[in-house]
């Protein structure tokens, strides 16, 4: 999981020198404006699933996954 955070912190990095980039350049230009709003939708988008998933994470009981899993191997052996 470690590896996934740090490929959501890069990911969002990236997104906000874009943003800083669009930023400084966008002007009047409507292309990069709505680029720019674009980005800042899907960096505010990415914060929100990351939080999400944070308390789903927090909600998720570990022995639960066990169950279901097996029940999924269950179902796939029955098939």
């Amino acid at each position: 999981m470690i590896s996934g955070d740090i490929d959501l912190d890069k990911l969002i990095s990236d997104i906000e020198q874009q943003i800083e980039i669009l930023n400084a350049i966008a002007g009047d230009n409507a292309i990069l404006t709505e680029q720019l709003r674009l980005l800042q939708e899907s960096r505010d988008t990415i914060l929100s699933m990351e939080l999400e998933i944070g308390r789903l994470v927090d909600l998720i009981d570990p022995d639960d996954l066990v169950d279901h899993s097996t029940f999924i191997e269950r179902s796939r052996e029955a098939d």
